[in-house]
């Protein structure tokens, strides 16, 4: 007679929106039960998380990339912007809602504080992502690197500062620091990664001692889930990065201990979907074992 399996759904402590998404996606979501504002945008994608962006779209919040589309109200996401760009929405009289989190607003202050100063600026970071971009526009003369081999290669002059795009994960920042060191002993650095990205780390880590597969949950765009996942399967054999319920693998089925995390974008629902789904899983498999056990008795 086959026996039931003892199967168990487990959850990292710390997962899910921090507190800038979250903060940014309850000011848009204040913004439409306000009906306050016939037009609502967001300069860029609020969230990385389609999810949640199809969900505000079906409510009239449309995403644009270039200030010249802007009528109404345009929310600044999470990670800033430009400070041309948003000169050139004041230029236009826009009705400017900052949603920048807090931690890189103060990003933003201390680039422009050291810039004032004549300092060069290092960015350790993603060129591409909104983030950094918007931490750039206050810098005068910068460099962006990604990784340690970029570090290697960077002749720095004498007065510079580095600063890190705030999901970057701590110890690859202080790898690429103490490498920027050795080149000038007397540069200074800024303590930028946000508390919340190492929490969602090491919440893994301690996840990754009581399961034997992990779900990474959250959107394919987003930087901390993307860091998430590479450290999961680091820390163990099965791991998989996921953005719904939906793409959960039947592969799970031959685990026992099944963790879930997700990144700073992924909302509640979303995280709670899997978690549904994972149950109905481990349910169907229990059935199935019944009928087979009835058959065989």
């Amino acid at each position: 007679m086959k026996k039931n399996r003892e199967r168990k759904i487990i959850r990292a402590e710390t997962m899910g929106y921090c507190m800038g998404v979250r903060r940014a996606v309850q000011i848009v979501n204040d913004m439409l039960d306000s009906g306050k504002h016939t037009t609502i945008h967001t300069m860029g994608p609020l969230i990385h998380n389609r999810h949640v962006l199809e969900k505000l779209q079906q409510k009239g919040v449309t995403v644009i990339k270039n200030p010249d589309r802007a009528e109404g109200s345009v929310v600044i996401r999470a990670h800033g912007i430009h400070p041309e760009v948003r000169a050139l929405f004041l230029e236009r009289n826009i009705e400017l809602v900052d949603a920048t989190c807090p931690r890189v607003l103060r990003s933003q202050r201390i680039v422009k504080e050291h810039s004032d100063q004549g300092f060069h600026i290092v960015i350790v970071g993603d060129k591409d992502h909104g983030e950094v971009r918007g931490i750039a526009g206050y810098a005068g003369n910068y460099r962006v690197i990604k990784d340690e081999k970029e570090a290697q290669s960077l002749k720095l002059p004498a007065k510079t500062m580095v600063i890190g795009q705030t999901t970057l994960r701590r110890d690859e920042y202080a790898r690429i620091c103490d490498i920027l060191k050795e080149k000038n002993p007397h540069i200074k650095i800024c303590r930028s990664i946000c508390p919340a990205t190492e929490k969602r780390q090491e919440a893994l880590r301690e996840l990754a001692e009581k399961v034997d597969a992990i779900l990474v949950v959250g959107g394919r765009d987003s930087s901390n889930t993307k860091h998430l996942y590479r450290t999961a399967s680091k820390l163990i054999n099965a791991a998989w990065h996921i953005e719904e319920a939906s793409e959960i693998p039947l592969e799970i089925n031959n685990y026992d201990r099944i963790g879930i995390t997700a990144g700073a974008s992924t909302p509640d629902w979303i995280i709670d979907e899997v978690e549904r789904r994972l149950l109905e899983m481990i349910e169907e498999e229990q059935r199935l074992n019944m009928r087979g056990n009835n058959g065989n008795s």
